[in-house]
């Protein structure tokens, strides 16, 4: 009775030995992949943090471009500003092509009442008779 009783204690030691071990084996193991999660966890955040600085600089760049752009209002405004002296250049062409073709006008005029007095002149000195 004395070895059954000495065998339960050996065996009770060797069990709480190995319930030891495991859960130092398992305490162990644990903590590595928690380590482990946690240095990839902390390598995620960094990547995600860059990620994010490169995309507030890029909206940033963005930003500073779209106030470059010129809003709607200013482009008509400068749109009407070219229509305008475009169409005053065109009116002053048209202009100037009105008083040419007014000055045309008053030399064929002018050219038209010389040719017919010269016409008269020529028939007045055909119908008179030679002086002898």
């Amino acid at each position: 009775m004395f070895f059954q009783r000495l065998a339960v204690v050996i065996g009770g030691f060797a069990a709480g030995a190995l319930v030891r071990r495991w859960q130092a084996n398992d305490t162990a193991a644990s903590q590595r992949s928690l380590d482990r999660l946690s240095r990839e966890w902390k390598a995620q955040v960094r990547a995600h943090d860059h990620r994010l600085r490169r995309l507030e600089a890029r909206s940033a760049a963005h930003e500073a471009k779209l106030q470059e752009v010129p809003s709607t209002a200013q482009i008509v405004s400068a749109m009407d500003d070219l229509l305008a002296q475009a169409m005053a250049g065109l009116e002053g062409r048209l202009t100037a092509q009105a008083r040419s073709i007014e000055t045309l006008q008053m030399t064929v005029s002018q050219t038209d009442d010389l040719l017919e007095r010269v016409l008269e002149s020529l028939d007045i000195l055909r119908d008179t008779p030679p002086a002898a």
